[in-house]
């Protein structure tokens, strides 16, 4: 007889079957309970750092959002006042344009590349703010310009009348 066949014909094969389902079915239940922590985990840059979602550096308060896995500083409602930098520790920085001076107080927070992202993210909107600003004074001379020329030409249209 085989050890299999003595331990069916004493009923300890069931048992140990048993057994071995239970165990199977616990660690089922345990993958599931980690998996359900996994998902509520909530993370954002320099997390280590927050108390209660706040991160608080030399007076500059972030506001961590979970759900963008983001630091923001500074009113996040008009998102095109909003500079989303990319972190490359992961995770981003969203901080309104008015706020950037905020920003500098803050900046010995950052890591080594998360402050190189931040450095040239504000450089690149410095300079793009400065081209924008380029075309509006251009195109208010070129209005300007064009009234002053209209009125000219206006008068002289009077006056030849005349």
């Amino acid at each position: 007889m085989e050890i299999l066949e003595i331990q069916n014909m004493y009923g300890l094969g069931t048992a140990r079957a048993e057994e071995n389902k239970v165990k199977q079915e616990s660690s089922e239940d345990r993958t599931l309970f980690s998996e359900i922590l996994n998902d509520k985990k909530e993370t954002c840059p320099y997390s280590s750092l927050a108390k209660d979602g706040i991160i608080e550096y030399n007076g500059v308060v972030f506001v961590c959002d979970y759900k963008s896995n983001s630091i923001c500083l500074g009113d996040m409602s008009n998102q095109s006042e909003i500079l989303n930098i990319s972190l490359p520790s992961g995770g981003h920085l969203k901080v309104n344009v008015n706020n950037l001076e905020e920003l500098r107080d803050a900046i010995g927070m950052f890591k080594g590349e998360d402050l190189n992202a931040v450095l040239r993210a504000i450089a690149q909107y410095k300079h793009y703010a400065s081209k924008v600003h380029e075309m509006q004074e251009e195109m208010k001379d070129t209005v300007e310009n064009l009234t002053e020329e209209e009125s000219i030409s206006e008068e002289e249209s009077i006056s030849g009348d005349k």
